[in-house]
């Protein structure tokens, strides 16, 4: 191989190698979140000097994804629902009318400007807080960058969930002081619980006896507090008295296998603050065709049409999870 020859292919490596290291995303330090919080003040100031701070407000930072990603968390000015949707809509529009940007636009640029970031790797997620500081799934904005493009993904309904609520019983604990046995009680860390929650939901629900049913569960996020799990192409367990169709048993008095019962689906979100000993949360009961598998977004609402079987899982759900979780 000539000298040349080398040469060029060595510089093609260096070349490569470069770019290697140029995409890898950057992993931020102590020192860094320090100044990300520092800088969360500032972004404060800013809503406020320009007026969005009469509708949104700095929650807080928090970086994610063994910390190559920062999250700015931001929340709208009401514990109400309808308000707050209120709030952000008429915030969007004075926004539109006055600038070339959009109100999720200017959070997010802003917020990377500030944070002195590569835009992909953070994002900014907008929720509203209940009377006691709790998350209302019913409301969700999330704006992150995506192939050089600002992307928004955004939930705001009427809330069609049903509270979880679980005070859970402290585990007795024996220990052997100066000789003598005695019995403490030990509560439960956010871990113990999310864990045995992730457990039960897994062999309470994902096993099925319907035909072509497959029942998928995700966790979709978990942190120290806080834990969300969906459960799709679920079979009568909600909507416990559903049958076939007439076509589909007529199918199968010819030998031919059919399900056309509504497919399922559960969501849930669980708030645990380690040693609180109180689950609290949210479940939301979703239906959909039974003919094919809809899309997470082809589910509807089980109300107010089907209120009463949703109201009969949601409590008979909350006796049978206590007993799990204290028995561990």
């Amino acid at each position: 191989m000539n000298t040349v020859r080398i040469y060029f292919i060595s510089l093609q490596l260096l070349c490569l190698s470069s770019v290697h290291l140029f995409t890898q995303p950057i992993q931020f330090t102590p020192a860094d979140f320090t100044f990300f919080n520092q800088k969360a003040e500032v972004y404060q100031q800013w809503l406020d000097k320009t007026g969005l701070g009469q509708a949104i407000h700095v929650t807080k930072v928090r970086l994610k994804k063994d910390s190559t990603e920062l999250e700015l968390l931001l929340h709208v000015n009401s514990t109400d629902l309808d308000t707050a949707i209120a709030l952000w809509n008429r915030t969007q529009d004075d926004v539109r009318l006055s600038s070339d940007q959009t109100l999720e636009e200017k959070l997010f640029q802003t917020f990377s400007d500030f944070m002195e970031i590569p835009p992909a790797q953070g994002n900014v997620q907008v929720y509203v807080l209940d009377k006691d500081g709790v998350y209302i799934p019913c409301f969700y904005v999330a704006i992150w960058e995506e192939d050089g493009s600002i992307r928004t993904e955004s939930k705001m309904r009427e809330c069609k969930d049903k509270p979880i609520a679980v005070s859970l019983a402290p585990l007795p604990l024996r220990k052997t002081v100066k000789g003598r046995t005695v019995e403490t009680e030990r509560k439960l860390s956010s871990q113990q619980v999310f864990d045995n929650i992730e457990a039960f939901l897994r062999v309470k629900y994902t096993r099925t006896n319907c035909y072509d049913r497959r029942p998928e569960m995700l966790v979709e996020l978990r942190t120290e507090t806080f834990l969300r799990i969906s459960i799709s192409d679920l079979c009568r367990v909600v909507l416990t008295d559903e049958q076939k169709s007439l076509w589909c048993r007529a199918a199968e008095t010819l030998g031919w296998k059919c399900n056309d019962v509504r497919r399922e689906r559960l969501e849930f979100e669980f708030n645990y603050l380690s040693g609180s000993n109180s689950l609290t949360g949210r479940l939301t009961g979703k239906f959909g065709s039974g003919v094919y598998r809809p899309r997470t977004s082809g589910y509807m609402d089980m109300e107010p049409d089907f209120n009463d079987y949703l109201d009969t899982f949601h409590l008979k759900f909350q006796q049978e999870l206590k007993p799990y979780l204290e028995k561990q």
